[in-house]
């Protein structure tokens, strides 16, 4: 994800928990505002215990990665619920060249072990099975213990010149310890180091298995493309965000579960034909997804949950919650003249939501029932001109400008206790260039506006993000990529973004400057380099912009050397241990011997110092 142009993810808690994303100025949080998918399947959890939009990655193997595909705003009428500010889908492999085994380690008793099954062409069924094993301790004075099983494979059932059917299936199960996320005010004093932490017993533990079946038909004028999905989800996370502000003997513990049934289908047809002497391309689709939801949230002490503390329950809420999205697009692309393709779309998606309550409501804090639906329409507008082309030197400039509207849904729970009842609307408008020169200059400029009806704000009490204001957002981006010489390249990243509320506030650690660049070099020899850099400028915490979070630049060294069937690599990761922050929010909290209204204060989670990791890949054959 980090190599995504104008993207950068955290970590807060422990490694096991969904990254934080940051991107065109949101902070997505764990996928609010930034969708995800692996092979068409959701990433991004709807109605999640954790925060609406929650994107958990690490079911992904990286070595079975083949492409991975990039979507800025909402201007695809493919993609429809959290595709705000943007998406990815990542297309994993149907083969590799041969089998291989990756054996690495490193700082913080890192570990990893990899083997990928990959036989040669011809195989009945080309078979394709990748396997991972993953634990780290981190370099908290609280290990985190952490350790991640992960499986998948590939089969191809079905095989012609035009056609084929594939089934995927995975396995990801994993568990860690957390340090969570500590108050700057107790760094500042000494009472705690940056690595310590105040309730050791913060973790989790989660698994989630899938299975897809894909059907693909292509030929020279049409391609169709039907798939099945399902998956099994668990969540189980223990935090303790506000320490001692409500409970001052026992803690602020809570405990958030989600665990899950949910299948989808994506059908969609592509033709290309010539109407009234004009190129046309015509593009529709279907999609639909359903939820079956058992969601929790509990106090707790040290993992177990808390019993009745005088008139408090211990049930905070508890649902069953079944939730569906059924969306259909069209899209019409007409090419009037080589230099101008115009594409008109347009996305409707249907809601319904039914929560029922767990257990008796007199005995839960915030009993919680209810059903509902919405639909919501958005029409999609996209220009590609392409002006300026010379074949003799190699240089070509496309120019674009895009308008589309998208959206995020909210928490079933939210929405059926909301009299409007009514999905968030996302506006979103771009006008940039993209160019290439000389063959070996690729240069990418934007500039963006968007518009929010309802923003999703931190609740640290919970853990969890509530509907806010309306927010408006613009900004700048661009991307170079230069070959300077046959074997060595560079590439720069920069976006800086204005984010505020309606009314004139601050949105609450909205990404302002980000910056990615390095230098990556590949000789003849076998031997490979890459020296990067990540910024992450200031940003405000709170509305009033009283609060900043500190900046953050990042370098990280990359080695590999290819001998014959081995390859051999080194990473040296924050090459300058520099002191950063992974992940931070602000909000209110108590210490031993604060006052008990708390101390608003920014929370961080300490990103990883200096930490060297090396290994070996054999290709079996």
């Amino acid at each position: 994800m980090r190599l995504t142009p104008g993207l950068i993810i955290g970590q807060h808690h422990g490694g096991g928990k969904a990254d934080q994303i940051l991107f065109r100025g949101f902070d997505s949080d764990h996928g609010t505002d930034f969708a995800v998918f692996i092979d068409g399947i959701p990433v991004n959890m709807v109605s999640h215990a954790h925060g609406q939009g929650y994107a958990d990655l690490h079911w992904l193997i990286p070595e079975t990665i083949e492409r991975v595909e990039i979507y800025k705003g909402p201007y695809f009428v493919q993609l429809g619920d959290f595709a705000t500010s943007g998406a990815m889908n990542i297309i994993t492999k149907k083969n590799d060249k041969d089998s291989t085994l990756t054996l690495s380690g490193g700082s913080y008793n890192t570990q990893r072990y990899v083997g990928i099954f990959a036989p040669p062409e011809g195989t009945r069924l080309s078979p394709y099975i990748a396997g991972e094993v993953y634990l780290n301790d981190g370099p908290f004075k609280n290990p985190n213990d952490y350790i991640r099983y992960n499986l998948l494979t590939k089969f191809g059932l079905l095989q012609t010149a035009s056609s084929n059917l594939s089934f995927l299936g995975t396995f990801f199960k994993t568990g860690w310890n957390a340090s969570g996320e500590i108050p700057a005010r107790a760094v500042r004093s000494g009472l705690i180091g940056r690595f310590d932490s105040f309730d050791p017993s913060e973790g989790g533990k989660s698994e989630r298995q899938n299975m897809s079946l894909i059907y693909n038909y292509a030929d020279a004028k049409q391609a169709f493309a039907a798939q099945t999905w399902l998956s099994w989800y668990r969540l189980q996370l223990w935090s303790n965000f506000t320490l001692f502000l409500h409970d001052p003997v026992n803690g602020d513990g809570i405990e958030q579960n989600d665990k899950r049934f949910l299948v989808g289908n994506n059908i969609n047809y592509r033709r290309n034909y010539n109407l009234w002497g004009l190129p046309m391309e015509s593009f529709v689709g279907f999609q639909s997804r359903f939820d079956h939801i058992r969601v929790g949230l509990f106090t707790q002490t040290n993992r177990r949950r808390t019993t009745k503390l005088g008139n408090v329950s211990p049930t905070l809420s508890n649902n069953d919650i079944e939730q569906t999205n059924l969306g259909w697009f069209a899209q019409q692309e007409i090419k009037p003249t080589d230099w101008l393709r115009t594409q008109i779309g347009i996305r409707l998606d249907n809601f319904m939501f039914d929560v029922k309550q767990k257990g008796d409501p007199s005995t839960i804090v915030n009993p919680i029932s209810g059903h509902g639906s919405a639909s919501i329409v958005n029409p999609k507008l996209n220009f590609i001109f392409t002006p300026f082309r010379d074949n003799n030197i190699a240089t070509a400039t496309n120019l674009f400008l895009n308008f589309g509207g998208g959206f995020h849904s909210n928490d079933a729970r939210v929405f059926v206790q909301d009299k409007d009842k009514k999905i968030p609307r996302f506006w979103g408008g771009e006008l940039g260039a993209r160019s290439r020169f000389f063959d070996r200059l690729d240069v990418t400029l934007s500039y963006w506006r968007s518009y929010l009806e309802s923003e999703l704000v931190f609740v640290g009490d919970e853990g969890t993000f509530e509907p806010g204001g309306a927010s408006r957002r613009h900004g700048l981006e661009s991307e170079f990529r230069y070959d300077i010489l046959p074997w060595l390249s560079y590439d720069l990243d920069l976006s800086y973004t204005w984010a505020r509320f309606i009314n004139g506030d601050r949105v609450p650690l909205a990404p302002r400057f980000l910056a990615f660049t390095g230098i990556t070099a590949r000789h003849d020899s076998g031997l490979q380099a890459r020296l990067q850099m990540r910024l992450i400028g200031r940003r405000y915490g709170i509305e009033d912009g009283s609060i900043l979070t500190p900046t953050s630049t990042i370098f990280d060294l990359f080695l590999k050397y290819v001998w014959k069937r081995y390859e051999f690599f080194v990473q040296f990761q924050n090459l300058a241990n520099t002191k950063w922050r992974g992940a931070e929010h602000v909000f209110e909290s108590r210490l031993p011997g604060e006052p008990a209204a708390g101390v608003l204060d920014s929370h961080f989670t300490p990103g990883d110092p200096f930490t060297a990791k090396a290994g070996i890949t054999i290709h079996l054959w």
